[in-house]
């Protein structure tokens, strides 16, 4: 089965996540019994494109189930059930590792997987939410912070956001409004990206105009996962170069100073790595 999506930047983020989960067993896998959850898993490649040519390379699902030392049980979500059938022919291949396939939301297996687990001193896990849209709500993320046990790998759809935002809020309905308030937890957005205009209309009231541009957005949005998990790293923008699709956020939900402090450091490093020595040519939307 084939899995056509992104281009060069989606090895990037792929590889970001790759060098983490690397870093992350080796640190803990002697202190910690360590889950590997993926919401929205794939089929465990992906076909990208690079110019004129199509690359295969391995997707999520294989990075982790591949990582060594290895998690000692791996997670992953899918909804489509063609999907589902995939990763476990992938599983069947790697009998010495304790995989889970799960078919439904991510949003819904997730709270349910998370309370099944008991974030005491001995879980921790390694959650990566690749979403092809806006699906992921608020309140799942709130359930992760919670654990307390949780780093979160979260590729927020920039262009998704900036797309549902249209310049005259005159323009929304309501259910791109609602979507929007389900993906960032609040209707403060609202009054975030747009203003009254302050010409007014000849006949009428005056417009109701986004100011906000992607930056704003993006930073709109860091703010929010600042009020649910105790750090969030910088994110990565994808694609490096050109007009902005994603934010690969990193955040952390353990509240402890040494692990916010090893995590972050860590994280840090592999992102930075990842950006482009300049970035004065990037566009807009």
């Amino acid at each position: 089965m084939e899995h056509k999506f992104g281009g060069s930047w989606t090895e990037l983020k792929l590889d970001t996540l790759r060098q983490y989960l690397k870093f992350y067993t080796t640190a803990l896998n002697q202190k910690f019994r360590l889950h590997y959850i993926d919401g929205f898993a794939g089929i465990g490649h992906v076909t990208i494109k690079e110019g004129s040519k199509e690359k295969l390379i391995d997707g999520s699902a294989r990075i982790a189930i591949e990582t060594d030392p290895p998690f000692d049980q791996i997670h992953l979500i899918d909804t489509s059930l063609e999907h589902v059938g995939e990763l476990q022919q992938l599983c069947a291949n790697y009998p010495d590792r304790e995989c889970h396939i799960l078919h439904g939301d991510a949003n819904l297996e997730i709270r349910n997987l998370l309370e099944k687990i008991n974030w005491g001193r001995n879980e921790r896990a390694v959650l990566f939410l690749d979403p092809y849209g806006m699906e992921v709500e608020w309140s799942t993320l709130e359930v992760i912070a919670n654990t307390r046990a949780i780093d979160l790998w979260f590729l927020f759809p920039l262009s998704g956001l900036y797309r549902n935002t249209p310049r005259q809020y005159t323009a929304m309905d309501e259910h791109k409004k609602n979507a929007i308030t389900r993906c960032l937890g609040t209707e403060s957005w609202m009054d975030a990206f747009y203003e009254e205009s302050p010409q007014q209309e000849l006949f009428g009231p005056s417009a109701v105009t986004r100011i906000a541009e992607w930056n704003d957005l993006l930073m709109f949005v860091q703010k929010r996962l600042g009020k649910v998990f105790p750090k969030v790293a910088d994110p990565l923008i994808l694609p490096p170069e050109g007009a902005p699709l994603f934010a690969l956020f990193f955040a952390i939900s353990n509240p402890s100073k040494a692990a916010i402090k090893l995590s972050m450091k860590v994280a840090q490093h592999i992102l930075k790595s990842k950006q482009p020595t300049d970035t004065r040519s990037r566009g807009g939307h």
